[in-house]
């Protein structure tokens, strides 16, 4: 999912469940800060000794640190691509599943949260990685044959012939620059030993189906490189995605678990009672979702249709300000006193990141006999 559903959907999704604009902001934020927390790079006081390091929750796509084994594991298992943890293999296992157990058991872990400072941070890096469930199920966050699909199969259906021209003269253009499995793999391998190139043979999460996942309108169908005995998760060579459903499921379940927070904390819920999720609502999201257009007008018609009262009461959503909490992360050096960065949504940010990087990697996944580190 791309920043028109990580942060404007979540936004009106929390408003209509009854969250306040401030809750509302802070959670959306932290949703979408999760794919812009790129740095790692510690903070030192100027004076005291305190330091501050952020947390890592993705890489740019051409980051060497996508090809590390290990790091894939730090970044793309837990906060992209949460493992469903269905079938037999371990990589199999690896795969990420729509609306998994995995994933309600860590909705619901986080939920237990809803008494800490970092709780609205906590919930925005939930429904973040919730979310992603809906649209990179059937992937992986390792690189992995298991990604690999028929890069010439892959097809777009029932869109507009615009839309179409442009994917289809949009998929050539990336597998020519990047290589047709994992992105970004074909260029790497040419700046790497050979002996490290072979380790690059699977692909990445979803590189090899471009962004078509993250495109909430598209109807598309592919098929995997890899099938048979060994790949009993696949009972076909073709699979149709149907984004438009699988975002509409998720845009109610991130609803209902944005009601069931703001049962936890009144303190967070506005004066009036939560927006019921009828079927006019519902035909409303569609009609956003379904646009054919790229994330920033998709992010616009969440605007306009909350502006608009097609979903709640007119408002307009704030814009997405990542320079804001990055101007307090760069900006820690200095403060007068370091133990205010404790205020910063930034810092609870990296307080919610490391508690869900830890809990699923170190309690959740191993739980169910998942050791991934």
């Amino acid at each position: 999912m791309q920043i028109d559903m990580h942060y404007y959907g979540v936004y009106a999704l929390a408003r209509l469940a009854g969250l306040n604009p401030m809750a509302a902001k802070t959670i959306a934020t932290a949703s979408q800060y999760v794919d812009d927390s790129l740095t790692d790079k510690a903070l030192d006081h100027d004076k005291s000794g305190a330091k501050m390091i952020p947390v890592e929750t993705a890489h740019h796509m051409a980051d060497l640190k996508n090809v590390d084994p290990n790091d894939q594991r730090y970044i793309w298992v837990p906060f992209h691509f949460l493992p469903g943890n269905q079938g037999k293999s371990f990589t199999e296992r690896l795969v990420c599943r729509m609306d998994s157990d995995l994933a309600k058991a860590m909705k619901d872990h986080h939920m237990g949260f809803a008494d800490r400072p970092f709780a609205l941070e906590l919930m925005g890096v939930t429904a973040h990685v919730y979310a992603d469930t809906f649209a990179h199920y059937g992937f992986s966050g390792v690189s992995s044959r298991r990604n690999r699909v028929k890069s010439d199969d892959i097809e777009i259906l029932e869109v507009s012939d615009k839309t179409k021209d442009y994917w289809e003269k949009k998929q050539p253009e990336f597998f020519k620059k990047y290589g047709n499995q994992g992105g970004f793999f074909e260029n790497i391998k040419r700046a790497l030993a050979s002996s490290v190139a072979e380790m690059l043979s699977g692909a990445l999460g979803h590189g090899a189906v471009l962004t078509y996942p993250d495109q909430p309108y598209l109807h598309w169908r592919f098929k995997y490189e890899k099938t048979g005995k060994e790949y009993s998760d696949r009972p076909t060579h073709e699979y149709d995605r149907h984004n438009l459903n699988d975002y509409l499921t998720a845009c109610r379940v991130l609803y209902d678990m944005f009601r069931a927070f703001g049962g936890l904390r009144s303190d967070y819920c506005n004066i009036n009672s939560p927006i019921d999720f009828t079927a006019e609502l519902e035909e409303n999201l569609t009609g956003i979702l379904a646009l054919e257009d790229g994330d920033k007008a998709r992010s616009a018609a969440w605007r306009d249709a909350v502006r608009d009262n097609k979903l709640y009461h007119g408002e307009d959503i704030p814009e997405y300000d990542q320079a804001a909490w990055d101007k307090d992360r760069d900006g820690f050096p200095k403060i007068l006193n370091p133990d205010d960065a404790t205020k910063f949504s930034v810092f609870r940010f990296y307080q919610a990141a490391s508690l869900h990087q830890h809990y699923v990697l170190r309690e959740l996944l191993p739980a169910h006999g998942l050791v991934a580190i």
